[in-house]
């Protein structure tokens, strides 16, 4: 699966602006139900943590994800770290949106939502229910940022 998503399109994270973020949980949920996901972009921690939960997907899931990975034009934001690396997580969220570490104790579920506050881009995820407060909501609708958790939203 690592071949697979070097090969995509990597750009720096950055360097962007006014995409569709894809969330790990959504990118499985989507395609277990024989969704077709283009145009759309993800972190390369989401990336890393696809690659990490895949050996725990069932076959047809994991048929699904290495199709995705081959046939689409999935854009990877690179960020500076990886799953796993609680500091490099908590120092990323600290530079870039560090008002979120009140909103969201964990820097790992923080990261995908300071890269969208810097890009200006959506998130599709399905932890909408288990991370927004009230008050994480008003947080990103203030800045401008768009935290969905059905495709069709978003088109």
């Amino acid at each position: 699966m690592r071949e697979l998503i070097s090969r995509l399109e990597h750009v720096p994270w950055n360097s962007v602006t006014g995409l569709v973020l894809l969330d790990t949980c959504f990118v499985i949920s989507e395609l277990s139900r024989h969704k077709e996901l283009a145009g759309f972009a993800m972190t390369s921690f989401n990336a890393d943590e696809l690659e990490h939960v895949s050996h725990r997907l069932h076959d047809r899931e994991k048929e699904a994800v290495r199709h995705f990975l081959k046939q689409t034009d999935l854009r990877i934001l690179d960020v500076p770290m990886h799953p796993g690396n609680w500091d490099a997580e908590h120092e990323f969220v600290l530079r870039t949106a560090p008002e979120l570490l009140r909103l969201i104790p964990d820097p790992s579920d923080a990261i995908l939502l300071a890269v969208a506050l810097r890009t200006r881009s959506t998130v599709l995820t399905k932890d909408r229910h288990d991370l927004f407060t009230a008050a994480l909501e008003n947080y990103v609708e203030k800045h401008g940022v768009r935290v969905l958790k059905e495709l069709k939203d978003c088109r």
